[in-house]
């Protein structure tokens, strides 16, 4: 069951995509990232590399696992299966 589960919901590969699609269409998006991407360089250029790439590489991580979780808690599923897909 939790492999159904996880196919399902995690390993779908048009999400990204259609993610991006729909970002891509919101200026106020866009602006932000734009944003972000300067201060990510100006970051960069002020720290050491393997400084700055470590925060980056942990960021990402982190952000990930928070996205699959919004991802998750917006399909409105229960804590149960949450608890599931992420063991």
């Amino acid at each position: 069951m939790n492999q159904i589960l996880s196919t399902l919901f995690l390993d779908n590969p048009y999400i990204p995509e259609q993610v991006c699609t729909f970002c891509g269409s919101l200026p106020e998006f866009r602006e932000a990232e734009r944003a972000y991407w300067a201060a990510e360089r100006e970051l960069e250029s002020r720290l050491e590399y393997e400084i700055f790439n470590h925060f980056d590489e942990a960021q990402s991580r982190y952000m990930a696992h928070l996205a699959k979780a919004y991802y998750l808690f917006g399909l409105g599923l229960r804590q149960e299966v949450l608890s599931a897909l992420g063991s």
